[in-house]
């Protein structure tokens, strides 16, 4: 009877963490998640990793599936605060800012009672992010001031030129645009001090943006090229969504609808495909503008059905008061009057009530 032979037993993958950490800091999510991949029994510090590198390829539904993993087997503090705030961050993006202002400053009262100066700060910026994200701009300057005080104080460029974007974003929604224009040049500037070329190109599509609001149009689809160039070499889908979304609203105002419909629709693939559902109504709402133009209303009409129903199932103010006036407008043409000055108006009051002048940007 012949012997069979006894196989070597497959080793199990190792996890090093620092190594997986590396790979994360220098922007390379699908290796580190490859690795992860490999790791058959997970401990928190793993699926924590997980989600990280999930979070940074775009998939921040499945990355929210890994926190919630690390959180139930983490006990330690430092590890549950990593990770409230990590998923604070996926629901402030998936457009949940009050779910994400809950989860930070769970980790901020946590850092509190542990004397963690470092999570508090991280808390406090997660917090006014949130706060950002869901309107409230005043409360949202107050507490990132706070950050960029202690973030200064530790020479921490890469954390100053991520709040110098951040307060240039809310500039430019109060319509304080050459105050917003400083902040964006100061994130850029920060960011090539820092080395991060991430932050870089974010800082390039934030004055992008701006400028767009200005008219300065040359400028804008300038910085959205620069941006482009860098995420190009990246794996961040949002990154590349982001800038797509934003030349196309570029190209849109300098009336080259075609050029831009083709960015349009690679915005709305890569936001699709990372279930970003807020930004892919800004995709719907630009695309809408470009067929009402084109005077092709029932098309127009459908995608601004689309972005209101995305619109309103977040916290995206913004997003709604411009798919309301747009929608009016559309249905006007269509002879829908009562129902087009019933959105006018709704949107103008919102507007208002909010403390935004999203009714004075028609000219965009």
């Amino acid at each position: 009877m012949p012997v069979t032979k006894k196989q070597p037993a497959k080793r199990k993958a190792q996890l090093n963490v620092t190594e997986l950490e590396e790979l994360l800091e220098n922007n390379r999510p699908s290796e580190a998640l490859e690795k992860l991949l490999a790791v058959r029994t997970k401990d928190a510090a793993a699926w924590f990793l997980t989600g990280e590198a999930q979070r940074q390829l775009g998939a921040f539904e499945p990355a929210l599936a890994s926190y919630a993993k690390a959180l139930q087997l983490a006990d330690e503090a430092e590890t549950r605060m990593d990770v409230l705030l990590a998923m604070a961050a996926c629901y402030r993006t998936l457009g949940h800012s009050a779910a994400a202002y809950e989860l930070a400053q769970e980790a901020f009262q946590m850092a509190q009672e542990l004397e963690y100066d470092e999570f508090v700060v991280r808390a406090m910026q997660e917090m006014g992010m949130a706060l950002r994200a869901w309107g409230r701009l005043e409360e949202a300057l107050d507490l990132l001031d706070a950050v960029l005080a202690a973030y200064t104080q530790l020479q921490d460029y890469a954390g100053m030129s991520f709040i110098h974007w951040a307060k240039g974003g809310i500039f430019r929604l109060q319509g304080h645009f050459q105050e917003g224009i400083a902040q964006f040049k100061q994130a850029i500037s920060l960011a090539k001090k820092a080395g991060d070329g991430i932050s870089l190109a974010y800082g390039y599509c934030g004055l992008a943006g701006i400028s767009r609001i200005c008219g300065k149009i040359d400028d804008c689809v300038k910085n959205y090229k620069l941006a482009e160039k860098i995420f190009r070499k990246s794996e961040d889908l949002f990154g590349k969504a982001y800038t797509n979304c934003g030349m196309a609203n570029g190209l849109r105002q300098q009336g080259k609808y075609d050029e831009a419909l083709r960015h349009y629709n690679v915005a709305d693939k890569l936001y699709s495909s990372i279930h970003d559902t807020v930004d892919l109504g800004f995709v719907k709402w630009g695309r809408a503008d470009i067929l009402k133009r084109k005077n092709k209303m029932e098309a127009a009409l459908q995608d601004l059905q689309q972005a209101r129903e995305l619109f309103d199932n977040s916290d995206e103010t913004r997003g709604q008061i411009l798919t309301k006036l747009s929608l009016a407008q559309v249905l006007y043409a269509l002879g829908q009057t009562q129902e087009a000055e019933e959105l006018y108006e709704a949107g103008v009051s919102q507007a208002r009530a909010e403390g935004l002048h999203t009714y004075l940007e028609s000219y965009t």
